[in-house]
């Protein structure tokens, strides 16, 4: 195992992305419960899903199926049993299906004691009364009960909870060892109007929070999950505005990781010509400070020769050496090829990815696949491209 740097502050030892999804899977496969603290809108429950995904790749179920028949009757069927990964799943259709790893996700703080127990029948036969559970309490198959926004819930709920979480018994509802539980929440800082955990029901579980991503990090997910190349090429100049939330703040809108996804899908439609169009939607998700930040730095291109001129003498046209207004030019280049997917596009970008920095070049086609994801059968074709092809195909896998 690499050697890992441990953070810690006053909730829980501090992880990044990527150690979360490991601890996760760890938890799940043990049997144990984890608690993810975090921030607002930072991935606590993207990350959740994430392993889900990956358990679910694991995981192998015998499924029942024909095969044709082989040596002196070809056309003949017969069934037999093959190893099949587990599809990933959050409907509650799927939730007792052992094809699925399903993720349920459960809201304590919209539920009263008795909604956690299930309801009480009658058993005329044994002369006793028993609960029926949720539907959202599975009985077989796999995956995880995901308790998200636990804290929310007062401590009354949280009581009900105490045998679940420890046991996985609830009453009469025994859940099945194919299921796992992961719990989440915001801190008191957050302003969240979370409730205090009691200390038996801290003890039941691992904690861990989960630290804001670095930019860095935040842009190899965002290219890889089509986020407007505006927003990534602004945040890599304007790093702080990757969370803005100042608990002091009465502004509404702020910036979280969730939110600039969010802002993405909103703006993705909108030219950058139409400025104040785009500062309207852009202040409506992430606040008006960010909005007029992410406008600033689209007007960088201002300084900029036209883009078309970059592509079309890529080979001698003079590029910048200022690091916002590099980063002006790589998505302008984007919003462009977006526009002009075409293969003069792309063979002028290939030329001017020569003349940059492997970085900054490889940046250009992370957020090129964004827009395209088929970009990387076009690039194959031009020979000049090879190498960039290869930094391509190491990204995406």
């Amino acid at each position: 195992m690499p050697k890992q740097t441990i953070e810690h502050m006053n909730i829980a030892v501090v992880v990044n992305h990527n150690q979360l999804k490991d601890l996760i899977k760890r938890y799940i496969g043990s049997g144990k419960v984890l608690f993810i603290w975090g921030a607002i809108g930072v991935g606590k429950s993207d990350t959740v899903r994430a392993a889900g995904k990956e358990l679910a790749a694991e995981h192998t179920e015998l499924i029942t199926v024909k095969v044709k028949g082989k040596g002196q009757e070809p056309d003949t069927e017969k069934t037999e049993e093959k190893p099949t990964p587990l599809e990933y799943s959050e409907s509650i259709a799927h939730i007792n299906d052992p094809k699925y790893f399903n993720i349920m996700d459960i809201r304590l703080s919209q539920m009263d004691p008795s909604d956690l127990r299930g309801l009480p029948i009658f058993d005329k036969e044994n002369n006793v009364t028993r609960w029926l559970p949720p539907n959202n309490f599975p009985k077989s198959g796999y995956g995880i009960m995901f308790f998200d926004e636990f804290n929310l819930s007062a401590p009354l709920i949280q009581s009900s909870s105490y045998q679940l979480i420890l046991s996985k018994i609830l009453g009469d509802y025994v859940m099945p060892p194919g299921y796992g539980i992961v719990c989440a929440g915001n801190r008191i800082s957050d302003r969240a109007n979370t409730f205090e955990l009691a200390a038996p029901l801290k003890n039941r579980q691992g904690h861990v929070e989960l630290k804001t991503p670095s930019v860095e990090d935040w842009t190899e997910w965002a290219a890889k999950n089509s986020v407007d190349p505006r927003i990534i090429s602004f945040l890599n100049v304007k790093q702080g505005a990757i969370h803005t939330f100042d608990p002091k703040s009465k502004e509404n809108a702020f910036a979280t990781p969730r939110t600039w996804e969010f802002c993405s899908d909103l703006i993705k439609s909108i030219p950058s010509e139409e400025q104040e169009y785009l500062k309207l939607v852009t202040a409506s998700m992430v606040g008006t400070d960010n909005a007029n930040e992410l406008i600033a730095f689209l007007k960088l291109r201002d300084q900029l020769r036209p883009i078309k001129e970059y592509i079309e003498n890529a080979e001698t046209i003079d590029l910048p050496d200022a690091l916002d207004l590099q980063w002006a030019l790589i998505s302008g280049i984007v919003e462009y090829f977006k526009n002009k997917p075409n293969e003069s596009t792309l063979k002028g970008v290939v030329k001017l990815s020569k003349r940059m920095s492997e970085e900054y070049a490889t940046f250009l086609l992370k957020l090129m696949w964004a827009v395209d994801n088929s970009i990387q059968t076009k690039i194959v074709k031009i020979p000049e491209a090879n190498e960039l092809a290869k930094k391509l195909w190491k990204f995406l896998r």
